[in-house]
């Protein structure tokens, strides 16, 4: 499997595999999303959320004690979290006195902790309190001589802080039920990785946010704040999270796809009239915050972020050996965040929709009251037309599902690193899908439940044979590892081109 590629923290030396001839077998999961439920600063726990924490906390540990005590061909195993482990973005609580140093702002005093690097600690804390089985599990895997990399995701972006990563390392190896070595060697099993870790003709991982435009960040190595470098930067997406879904009893995260602004005032409604002011109130601090975002990306502290990050990007090419030009292609093949574009932000929140309808409104009314009933009838009927082609047009450039787009980048991801496999996360939809070029794309799906939708629990298994690498999707069930095909209380998924492929629905 060698030669290892990690984009991991330039600032650190990137290890090379203890043994070069270990070849690893790869294990590859995605969007865990531990401490998504720790919504106690704005909201009331849903009592159903606990089945689905119990449920969560004994699949995983099964997991990990399946695959620690079970080898292929005696290889041991890399583990590979593609992204979303932990949901340091989705979290909503507060601080125990002087638990933080950094002062929070306004806004977290209202949703919460946020992205500065002790809030973030704090959260980490927390996590590992609530799902403390989980993480001795994990230490146990580790400690039976297999390797733990963890691939940063949008919603666990706060890994790039070193006290984070410290305090995680120093978590599993409290954690270890039989500790048998040194510290340092159990320590030197675990990668945090910054963008995505390349195993050279076996496997490409990464998360996938940087192809979807409303999670993006400008600088994946780098992503900071420009009006304030000691908090990680919001994508859109966050701030939706924040100031709306999770203050919001009984909205979830994902089906916004498919729902109107008309939806959103049903909704609203039947909240009662202070729940949909309220609601009101939630959107419209929304907006600001991601127009200020918009100010944000042409300001000159984000100059500084960007000529930083190209200093990254820089060093983990000399490091890696890979060469800055197919760092930069790699680099380019990202999506730019939504929140670049004033307007873009606007009809994301569906402003655009909102003012066309009052406008339309507005011009019917004056044409009933200043003209005569033939022309009136005419002209009103042309304002209706406007108006439905104006939305439908509008609704065709609101696209929220990034499925497509991180099936088109995985091929040019695979012309770029050379890979039998490109694997990426994000969008909860477990799919296998064969590329151009020979390569195969793999989206691993989720471990998270989201309302009705009960997680697949997929993961990879990618095993080196001596005529190549060869993988299987699997999802995990009461009875261990099974095949991954569709079952009543998943997402559904039909068979194309050899593998799988599922029905879009938004993480």
């Amino acid at each position: 499997m060698d030669p290892v590629v990690r984009g991991s923290r330039p600032s650190e030396e990137l290890e090379r595999p203890a043994a070069r001839g270990a070849q690893e077998n790869l294990l590859v999961i995605s969007d865990v999303h531990l401490g998504s439920d720790l919504v106690d600063a704005v909201a009331r726990r849903n009592p159903s959320s606990l089945s689905t924490l119990a449920r969560l906390d004994r699949d995983l540990t099964a997991f990990l004690e399946h695959y620690a005590s079970k080898r292929l061909d005696d290889r041991p195993w890399r583990l590979v979290v593609a992204g979303d482990l932990i949901d340091f973005i989705g979290m909503a609580i507060l601080p125990a006195p002087g638990e933080v140093l950094t002062q929070s702002t306004d806004e977290e005093r209202l949703h919460g902790l946020g992205s500065a690097e002790d809030h973030a600690v704090a959260k980490l804390r927390r996590v590992v309190e609530r799902h403390r089985l989980v993480f001795t599990r994990l230490a146990d895997f580790v400690s039976a001589g297999n390797r733990l990399v963890l691939v940063r995701g949008n919603h666990d972006a706060d890994l790039h802080w070193s006290a984070v990563q410290a305090e995680l390392r120093a978590g599993l190896c409290a954690f270890r039920s039989e500790p048998t070595e040194p510290a340092e060697h159990f320590d030197a099993r675990i990668e945090v990785s910054d963008w995505f870790h390349w195993v050279e003709g076996v496997a490409f991982v990464e998360h996938g946010h940087q192809y979807d435009a409303y999670c993006s960040f400008d600088h994946v190595m780098k992503p900071l704040s420009p009006r304030d470098p000691r908090r990680t930067a919001h994508a859109l997406s966050d701030v939706l999270l924040r100031y709306i879904v999770r203050p919001t009893a009984g909205m979830r995260e994902d089906g916004h796809e498919s729902m109107t602004a008309l939806d959103y005032l049903r909704f609203g409604l039947s909240l009662g009239v202070r729940g949909c002011a309220l609601l009101a109130l939630r959107f419209v601090r929304a907006i600001f915050a991601l127009l200020a975002l918009t100010r944000d990306h042409a300001s000159l502290a984000a100059r500084r972020v960007r000529d930083e990050h190209e200093r990254h990007m820089e060093t983990l090419s000399e490091l890696t050996h890979i060469g800055i030009e197919r760092i930069r292609s790699l680099a380019a093949l990202h999506v730019r965040p939504v929140t670049h574009s004033a307007y873009r932000v606007l009809s994301t929140m569906m402003v655009d929709r909102v003012l066309w309808t009052l406008l339309h409104a507005l011009l019917a009314i004056t044409l009933v009251l200043l003209f005569p009933n033939l022309f009136v009838v005419a002209a009103v009927a042309l304002a209706l037309v406007s108006w439905g082609v104006g939305l439908r047009v509008m609704r065709r450039y609101r696209v929220l599902d990034p499925t497509d787009v991180l099936l088109h980048r995985a091929a040019k991801v695979a012309a770029l690193f050379p890979a039998a496999y490109v694997v990426m996360g994000h969008t909860h939809l477990p799919r296998r899908e064969m590329l151009e070029g020979g390569a195969t794309y793999v989206n691993v799906g989720t471990w998270a439940s989201e309302g009705d939708h009960a997680a697949p629990c997929t993961h990879l298994v990618i095993r080196q044979e001596a005529g190549g690498p060869v993988a299987e999707l699997l999802r995990w069930d009461a009875t261990g590892p099974v095949r991954y095909t569709a079952s009543a209380g998943t997402t559904p998924v039909v068979e194309h081109d050899g593998g799988t492929t599922a029905t879009p629905r938004i993480a």
